[in-house]
């Protein structure tokens, strides 16, 4: 077989992979070390990539169940386009946000690839710095946004963009751009925060992540990363167990930070079931610039059968989903969990790193459920696998490694 030839087979078995860029960056060089996501034990429920190009209307609702809802407010905008949705809030009081339309799950993982954060305040003027809306913050002047938000409540109109947030954070991944008094260079500070119950004039207390450890002094914005503009990243909230864990990874899935775990009794408002997620543009002032959004993920525990209020129906899964592998580094076996709302033909299929199918793990037909498939290995080789199900209509393509 030719080396074209292997590369267009390949090509052609990842085209039913949710991510065909990381795929494609293994064939590039399959010896090299490939960063991960651990997911094992987690099911994924919900993935938006904006793949659909659109101007974002306020109110309008999107993704798979319509889970999720954009929020324009006072001029802010977003526009999907070449894979991505750009969120841009051009002046003071604007607000450009998505957010979910239910309640999250009670225990989950909220992951979204972020970047090209180009807020240059180099480009503001002077009649900016002289209006007397243009806060300043502690000798510089500042603009920013969030990565990933959790509320206990809903915005609305103009409190989407004023001090309602400082009161209904639970915790958020921030991002922001400084320039000091006189212009200069500006900053970039990445801000990973939990809300504590108590509050004071400014709202609820912040408890920052300062690189090493949590700093709960009673005010305080330690900077725990500084981000490159023209660059992707992930931001990740993860609630589970009793505590919550908050993550920042480059774009090849590196972890940059990541947080020690904090009991929920710590956390403003986790006695309260009600949970939203936002992404985007909330602060009151001091905007120029814009954010791109590539991705938005919603995950589940795969042991807890949970996946949301409006994911079951009488016990019955309400759409197809499959889980990561687990565990994922594997060897010597593999399990991999999947769900099924009707009567379906399902097949489950292996392939190795050159498109080839190495084993059928499943093909049949099953009811409406849940199910697990488990992969012993024996004679296989070391490395990089890709397995594919076929449910319906329903395709998934996700990566796991065999170690030996």
């Amino acid at each position: 077989m030719s080396r074209l030839t292997i590369v267009i087979t390949v090509m052609a078995m990842l085209a039913a992979c949710a991510h065909v860029s990381a795929a494609v960056a293994i064939l590039k060089d399959a010896s090299m070390t490939v960063a991960l996501f651990d997911d094992t034990g987690w099911n994924p429920v919900y993935e938006e990539n904006f793949d659909t190009d659109y101007e974002a209307t306020d109110a309008q609702t999107f993704g798979t169940d319509n889970w999720l809802i954009f929020q324009l407010i006072n001029g802010g905008a977003i526009t999907v386009a070449s894979g991505y949705a750009q969120l841009n809030a051009p002046d003071f009081r604007n607000a450009a946000l998505i957010r979910s339309t239910g309640n999250l799950p009670d225990e989950y993982k909220i992951r979204t690839k972020i970047g090209f954060i180009n807020y240059d305040l180099n480009n503001y003027e002077q009649a900016d710095y002289d209006d007397p809306n243009f806060n300043d913050h502690s000798g510089h002047y500042e603009n920013g946004m969030y990565f990933l938000t959790l509320t206990d409540d809903i915005c609305s109109g103009n409190e989407c963009a004023e001090d309602w947030w400082h009161y209904h954070r639970k915790m958020v991944i921030d991002v922001d751009n400084h320039l000091n008094y006189g212009g200069g260079e500006t900053f970039h500070p990445v801000f990973m925060v939990y809300m504590a119950p108590e509050t004071n004039s400014d709202g609820n207390l912040l408890r920052t992540w300062d690189g090493t450890a949590w700093d709960e002094s009673a005010w305080n914005w330690n900077v725990a990363y500084t981000y490159e503009y023209d660059t992707w990243y992930y931001a990740e909230l993860e609630k589970k167990d009793g505590y919550i864990i908050l993550r920042l990874y480059d774009a090849d899935q590196n972890i940059i930070e990541e947080t020690t775990p904090v009991s929920l009794d710590k956390v403003n408002a986790m006695d309260d079931p009600v949970e939203y997620l936002y992404l985007g543009e909330p602060h009151t002032d001091d905007y120029e610039g814009d954010v791109r959004i590539d991705e938005i993920a919603l995950l589940t525990p795969d042991n807890s059968g949970d996946i949301g209020d409006d994911a079951l129906d009488g016990g019955i899964p309400k759409r197809f989903a499959v889980s990561q592998n687990y565990p994922n580094p594997f060897n010597p076996s593999t399990t991999i969990g999947f769900s099924i709302p009707t009567r379906s033909g399902v097949r489950i299929t292996v392939y190795n790193i050159l498109g080839q199918e190495i084993r059928i793990l499943l093909n049949e037909e099953k009811q409406a459920g849940y199910y697990t498939v488990t992969w012993d290995v024996s004679a296989i080789a070391g490395g990089i696998y890709f397995y594919r199900i076929t449910a319906g209509d329903y395709t998934e393509c996700k990566k796991m490694i065999l170690l030996k």
